[in-house]
């Protein structure tokens, strides 16, 4: 369940990078190439099974077991450490805010999100027990 809901947040706050202008890039559909959640890297279905699309600011991401979280996110670019924070419409975090950074390099966005509660991450990388998830996402060529 955890691994749900970390992939969940990370669509989430990846929908929410394409809210700042010079984002744009961050618009469309995208599929999981690699992920952790709590120190422990996500299974090879669960990578297979991960899909993004971002909408404006509005993210669906669709999980393993095909649960889908929809949110909102909001991203900030002006600083060098690019910040995404993201709320859920669906799912275990519905309502509350998860704070998280980001990086988009070509065709590759990487996320890391905190829990509810929780002080926004500074490394792409999660700790055991943490309740912290990151993932990096491939956009899929039209």
């Amino acid at each position: 369940m955890r691994t749900k809901t970390a992939m969940g947040l990370a669509v989430i706050l990846l929908i929410g990078a394409n809210a700042v202008k010079g984002d744009d890039m961050l618009q469309g559909a995208w599929i999981l190439k690699a992920g952790e959640a709590d120190g422990k890297a996500l299974t090879e279905k669960q990578i297979e099974e991960g899909k993004l699309l971002i909408e404006g600011d509005h993210y669906r991401v669709t999980l393993d077991g095909g649960e889908t979280i929809t949110g909102v996110q909001k991203l900030d670019s002006t600083s060098a450490i690019k910040t995404i924070d993201i709320m859920d419409d669906t799912g275990r975090h519905k309502g509350h805010m998860c704070l998280g950074i980001y990086e988009l390099k070509g065709d590759e966005f990487r996320v890391a999100f905190a829990p509810p509660g929780k002080e926004r991450p500074t490394k792409f990388v999660t700790a055991p027990d943490s309740g912290y998830w990151a993932h990096t996402w491939k956009r899929i060529k039209k």
